[in-house]
Order: C-alpha cells, then structure tokens, then sequence
C-alpha cells in the first residue's frame, strides 16, 4: 500500500513540476488536434480554455477583494491592479495550488465523464450530437457564468448587467 501512495505521490508531483512548459505543450498538442478535426477533442480544448479563464478571473477577484482588504480604494484600482496583485494573493496564502488543481482536474473529469455518457446515449439513440450537445451547453454556461461573477467579484460592475442578461438567457435556453 505504501508503494502505491508513493507512486501516486510521484505522479502527481511530476504532473504539477513545469506546470507553464507543460501547458504550453498542451495548447500546441490542441492546435494540432483541432487542425486533425476531432471534434469532441476540439470542444475539450474550448472547455479547458473555459476553465483556465474561469480560474484566473476567481484569482484576481480573490485579490482584489485582498487590495480593498488592505485598505486600496475600490474606485481607483484598474483592471490591471488585481491581475499584479496574484502573487501577492499567493505569497499571503489567499490563493493556493488548491485553487488551480482541483477545480481543473474536477471540471476536465465532469466534462469527459459527461461527454463520454451523452455520447453513449447518442449512439443508442441513433441521434447524433442531441445528448453531447445538452452536456456542452450546460458545462460551457456554467463555465461563461463563473466567469462573469468572478468578473464582478473582482470589481468589475458594468459586469452586473451583462450577468444579468446571459442569467435569463441561459434559463430560457434550460428551459424549453
């Protein structure tokens, strides 16, 4: 048992060491992929795309909210004020590897494990794309609406109303 927590213990070392390099790979991997034409893979990089912009928006409203903590008035820190101010929010311990490892691997293995049934049931059906695309268009909206309160968490509020018409939006779109 101890060989196993060990390795996994490596694993997961080696997966977050290089995190940028490994990144970078990534998206280059992902143009190649989407010049091939797989689709599904295509739209995984999309999602993961989703996902990193959701993450960064969380961190600069994460110290943002540390800015105006210290005392920074709210009404004179740019846009550009909160995005310096990550490491920051990193060296005080606000934001952690937490923020970025789990919700990521989380919502990559929400979106594949969705994807992967809503494909099987579009197979069975004989449908193609019904099932995938209901999964796509829930995880993409949840996504673009994290964004968007991040956006206004981080002192954005001309954000307030655009929020408000993708809220009603994506609830008319849910609803029929």
């Amino acid at each position: 048992m101890q060989e196993l927590t060990d390795f996994m213990g490596e694993a997961w070392r080696t997966l977050t060491d290089s995190f940028v390099l490994k990144a970078l790979l990534a998206v280059i991997a992902d143009v190649a992929i989407y010049m091939i034409g797989l689709k599904h893979v295509q739209v995984l990089g999309i999602f993961i795309l989703l996902v990193f912009l959701d993450l960064i928006t969380k961190w600069a409203a994460i110290s943002y909210q540390m800015l105006v903590e210290m005392g920074a008035n709210a009404d004179n820190l740019t846009a550009l004020d909160k995005y310096i101010a990550i490491p920051a929010a990193w060296g005080t311990g606000l934001i952690s590897s937490k923020h970025m490892r789990k919700p990521f691997v989380t919502k990559v293995l929400t979106y594949c494990l969705a994807t992967g049934a809503a494909w099987c049931f579009d197979y069975m059906a004989g449908q193609y794309a019904f099932a995938v695309n209901i999964v796509w268009l829930y995880l993409g909206s949840v996504e673009l609406l994290s964004i968007l309160e991040n956006m206004r968490d981080g002192g954005n509020t001309t954000i307030s109303g655009l929020l408000d018409v993708v809220h009603a939006r994506v609830d008319m779109i849910l609803k029929k």
